[in-house]
């Protein structure tokens, strides 16, 4: 993600309207590209959750 500048001079009805604009297209673009979304989501946030057979895992090491 970058890094955005975001004026600090707004008022609270400008920050208001923007943040209401940002929303509203949020909305659109879900309502739009759900299904693809949610497909590129999980498969660029799926971890593999097993482990290869020579990790080790000592379980004196977990904080829990």
């Amino acid at each position: 993600m970058t890094n955005m500048n975001i004026p600090d001079y707004w008022t609270p009805e400008q920050a208001t309207a923007v943040f209401e604009f940002v929303d509203d297209i949020r909305e659109q673009i879900l309502i739009q590209y759900r299904l693809q979304i949610m497909e590129y989501l999980r498969d660029e946030r799926c971890i593999d959750f097993n482990p290869s057979p020579d990790v080790s895992i000592d379980e004196e090491d977990l904080p829990f």
